[in-house]
């Protein structure tokens, strides 16, 4: 099953994957200035004039369904050679048999793309008012299903056009140069509340880590997600570290004190807020999961102790978010109590 869901421009790409796409628009919009002679040659056998662009789309995958966005692209204009005498109406095609002629012409190994995989912007069709000499609306790709495509990978997708009443367009073919990124949805810790100047840092393992001097009376977690993701609002859960789950996680980190590091008792705590919402086209939780102390006071003094939380899948809603599958979906917290 796939969602087609198409986004406003400008927004986030994958962490890291949006400077390679920054890099490869720059390579891209040079390597599309072929010398004349090419572009004569590839004019004659593919229509009346060429231009070619570059954006990129990704397909993030959410509990067994995928969800297609276009994060990434620059509006093309579309414009006629003189202005209409009346109303026109352009229609544009992706056309994925252009591929292997333009490899051909210009030595190049794009992939073949899959019949359906992109689409053109407005359902590829765009009006032109009486008297106007370019469209009301830009032509831009959409990504319609990245499930046959490979990820961080270039796409060359070829884009015709037609007039319904015969009226002569500038360019009658678009090359768009689609980097395609694809991965899943998940959810990690993000940061804590800051008391006594202290902050969270991270342990090699990637674990949020967060030492107290004296017991608080509440701690609040924000947490991320690892992309951002416009179909929807999504939900992250965390629950509290089981005792065997804190006595793995002392021996891991290397946690040390003297007298040895025990787990908090689960009396002396609550985890009061244990669900929070990312909204669409975010990638931090609007609110925090809420850790509270009711009974601190009893706690046994001159003792470490440890204990933590940890991500788990939100089944209450098709938009619950898993955890990455490694300790950056975990906290740890140590107090000393003296």
């Amino acid at each position: 099953m796939s969602d087609k869901i198409y986004q406003n421009p400008f927004r986030s790409l994958f962490g890291f994957k949006g400077a390679l796409l920054v890099f490869l628009l720059c390579i891209g919009i040079f390597s599309c200035k072929k010398d004349l002679s090419e572009a004569d040659s590839l004019q004659s056998r593919l229509g009346s004039g060429m231009v070619s662009y570059v954006q990129g789309s990704n397909m993030v995958a959410l509990n067994g369904i995928n969800y297609n966005f276009t994060p990434y692209y620059i509006g093309v204009p579309i414009r006629l050679k003189e202005a209409a005498k009346s109303g026109e109406t352009i229609t544009a095609t992706v056309d994925p048999s252009l591929v292997a002629q333009y490899n051909q012409l210009y030595q190049e190994k794009n992939l073949s793309i899959p019949e359906g995989a992109f689409g053109v912007s407005y359902e590829g069709t765009f009006t032109v008012s009486s008297g106007s000499a370019q469209a009301n609306d830009s032509l831009y790709v959409v990504l319609n299903d990245g499930s046959q495509l490979k990820d961080s990978t270039i796409y060359l997708v070829p884009v015709t056009l037609t007039t319904k009443s015969g009226s002569k367009l500038n360019y009658s073919l678009y090359f768009f140069k689609v980097l395609v990124t694809k991965g899943d949805l998940k959810a990690k810790m993000y940061g804590a509340t800051v008391i006594n100047g202290n902050t969270a840092d991270r342990r090699a393992s990637g674990a949020l880590n967060l030492f107290y001097s004296t017991v608080p009376d509440s701690v609040k977690f924000r947490l991320t997600l690892n992309t951002v993701f416009s179909a929807h609002d999504v939900n992250i859960q965390a629950v509290q570290l089981t005792d065997d789950e804190v006595y793995a996680a002392i021996i891991k980190e290397n946690y040390i004190g003297y007298p040895a590091p025990m787990p908090v008792p689960a009396n002396t705590y609550n985890l009061t807020k244990d669900l929070v919402t990312v909204p669409a086209r975010s990638l931090l939780s609007r609110d925090s999961l809420t850790l509270k102390f009711p009974d601190k006071a009893n706690f046994p003094k001159s003792q470490w102790y440890v204990m933590g939380l940890k991500v788990i899948t939100y089944t209450g809603s098709s938009y619950g978010v898993p955890p990455v599958a490694n300790d950056s979906a975990r906290v740890y917290i140590r107090f000393f109590v003296n």
